[in-house]
């Protein structure tokens, strides 16, 4: 492995995790989509591909895969609902109630805003973010507002307002 790749999973690796995580709400999901994005990044390197924006590059790959993870699992729910002969209960690991709070004001956002908001809490630049989610330089601003402003106002409704929202919890 050369350093270059390993010194990008050191540095960059953590942030694409809490990203994917965030985004997909599963810590085994977002950890296997780290692993095919640094795959594909060490594939890439291997053959000698120059990565300008290697940061840019590993989050607009987690997100695709990621995109690609929601629509197979869509797929496969409609399977299972086509072919199933009983309802299956799938129960979850119960979290701790400000992270349920927090995953459920991100799901109730637009998916652009969600992504947005969720890489702007990652560092990344207007310009950047519009890379990586291809919308317009212009409008990213809008949509990080909105976005805040809606994901305030869904955190303070489910909670009520004896907890105030903090822009850092994200």
């Amino acid at each position: 492995m050369s350093p270059d790749f390993d010194q990008l999973y050191n540095e960059v690796g953590p942030g694409v995790y809490r990203y994917l995580r965030r985004l997909t709400g599963s810590r085994t999901v977002a950890e296997d989509i780290l692993q095919d994005t640094f795959i594909k990044l060490h594939k890439q390197l291997a053959v000698g591909v120059t990565i300008s924006h290697p940061r840019a590059w590993l989050f607009q790959v987690a997100t695709n895969l990621s995109k690609d993870e929601t629509r197979s699992k869509i797929r496969a729910a409609l399977r299972e609902e086509r072919y199933a002969t009983q309802s299956i209960v799938i129960e979850f690991a119960s979290q701790l109630e400000k992270q349920q709070l927090v995953r459920r004001s991100l799901e109730r956002l637009t998916p652009r805003m969600r992504q947005v908001l969720l890489l702007f809490s990652e560092g990344f630049t207007y310009r950047e973010i519009s890379k990586i989610s291809g919308v317009e330089a212009a409008y990213v601003g809008v949509l990080l507002q909105r976005g805040r402003a809606a994901f305030k106002k869904y955190y303070e409704g489910e909670h009520g307002q004896s907890e105030r929202y903090h822009s850092n919890s994200l």
